[in-house]
């Protein structure tokens, strides 16, 4: 009777450890796989982990254990639980602690923002109102709310608020900057909903990388703006990602809410290696009322490298005169450069960018911390070193120049030249 109440005890812990042993395991997965060489026992709780020793030859992690086999082999797991199988399944009293817990899964939510602006000084301006004026504002100020639904829904909504760019004063309002639903499918494909970034120039802007000290040319200059609402679809056009494409179909009011029945059409076609060369082709069509429609095209080229990064860009506007006016279609032309070179990397950087605007432009008066005059063709030389006090804090000196052309006319001697020297300030979080 001992001898079967010993039996019964034996195998009720026997089974006890089994299930122990299986339910611990079920955490990290059932799977188990042993891989010998001539005195090593490799073992695998990771099936991802073992496939890739099979093909490389190479261990990701692993736990040592020098003379623990069978036969005085040193094994080798690839985490806990995979040693403790071993040890289980060849009967070998050997302690192994418990695997440390999974970190816990990051929130579906993300709060972020950003602030940037300077103190300003105009030396020199075309306005008399402007000359000599200086003083400190902030150019934005974003809040913004990120949601993941699930690895291919998320949703971004973002704040904007901004000082008056043109020395009327009043509060920094905050309004609706980005709204959107992104959704992505068959792959790497993605599509875009609401409020969205303007396909003109958001992949120029990215490799320019200095939004907060000038807007990119299409931006600056008002051909297009910063926003639409409407519906994107893109993605990469083969299984390397070096083409992509882009096609957006918008209401062309910016944030505003819709207000006719025209409508904007972009689309871009990208080739890119990662770090390396970029070049990317856009076209966009905007409808107006009396048939005075645009249409924008765009070649952009960049190289990235280690230290360094420069662009490019040809951008050309034809702009429709209206039905039944006496007025003759306009044809618009940007050239634009830039280079971004690090001095010590993550402490300092200097940059240059040279704008050439080769016709008047009728919108620049308009644009905000810097209006230029619309009687001439200018060229904008922006210059300027940013200093990292940590990489979400950076300080930057730096000067935009607006050089006008020389009137034909003998009588006339044109604009003022402009000048705006900043202190750009910048962070986030």
């Amino acid at each position: 009777m001992f001898r079967t109440l010993s039996w019964i005890r034996r195998h009720a812990c026997t089974a006890a450890l089994v299930g122990l042993v299986v339910s611990t395991a079920a955490a990290q997965g059932l799977y188990y796989k042993e891989i010998r060489t001539d005195d090593r026992i490799y073992v695998f709780n990771l099936a991802a982990y073992a496939d890739h020793f099979e093909k490389t030859g190479e261990m990701k992690g692993g736990i040592t254990r020098t003379g623990a086999g069978p036969s005085g082999e040193t094994v080798v797991g690839d985490n806990e639980r995979a040693l403790q199988l071993f040890f289980f399944k060849h009967g070998i009293s050997e302690p192994v602690p418990e695997p440390p817990p999974s970190p816990p899964a990051p929130p579906p939510y993300r709060f972020s923002g950003l602030m940037f602006g300077d103190y300003y000084a105009f030396p020199r301006q075309h306005l008399e109102a402007w000359e000599d004026q200086h003083g400190l504002w902030f150019r934005r100020i974003y809040f913004t709310y990120d949601h993941t639904f699930t690895p291919r829904l998320s949703t971004r909504f973002r704040l904007e608020m901004n000082s008056n760019g043109r020395l009327a004063g009043g509060l920094l309002t905050p309004y609706v900057k980005d709204a959107y639903l992104r959704w992505n499918f068959a792959g790497r494909q993605a599509a875009i909903l609401g409020i969205q970034p303007s396909l003109s120039f958001d992949y120029v802007e990215a490799v320019w990388g200095l939004r907060h000290i000038e807007r990119t040319p299409l931006d600056l200059y008002r051909w297009d703006s910063s926003r639409d609402t409407g519906i994107t679809v893109s993605g990469p056009l083969n299984e390397t990602q070096t083409f992509k494409y882009a096609l957006q179909y918008g209401n062309e009011s910016g944030n505003n809410a819709e207000a006719d029945k025209f409508k904007g059409y972009r689309a871009a076609a990208r080739y890119e290696t990662n770090p390396g060369f970029t070049v990317e082709a856009m076209l966009a069509q905007f409808d107006r009322d009396r048939e005075a429609d645009r249409t924008t095209a765009q070649i952009f080229g960049a190289y990235r490298g280690n230290r360094w990064r420069s662009g490019a860009q040809y951008s050309h506007q034809r702009r429709r005169a209206a039905a039944g006016s006496t007025a003759s279609d306009i044809e618009l032309d940007i050239v634009s450069a830039f280079g971004v070179f690090d001095l010590v990397p993550r402490k300092s950087s200097a940059f240059l960018r040279v704008d050439r605007f080769a016709d008047p432009c009728g919108d620049c008066p308009n644009v905000d911390y810097l209006p230029i005059d619309a009687g001439q063709p200018f060229t904008m030389t922006l210059a300027g070193i940013e200093y990292f006090l940590h990489p979400s804090v950076r300080f930057s000196p730096n000067v935009e120049w607006v050089n006008y052309d020389r009137p034909e006319s003998a009588t006339s001697t044109g604009p003022k030249n402009d000048v705006a020297v900043r202190l750009t300030f910048y962070w986030s979080w």
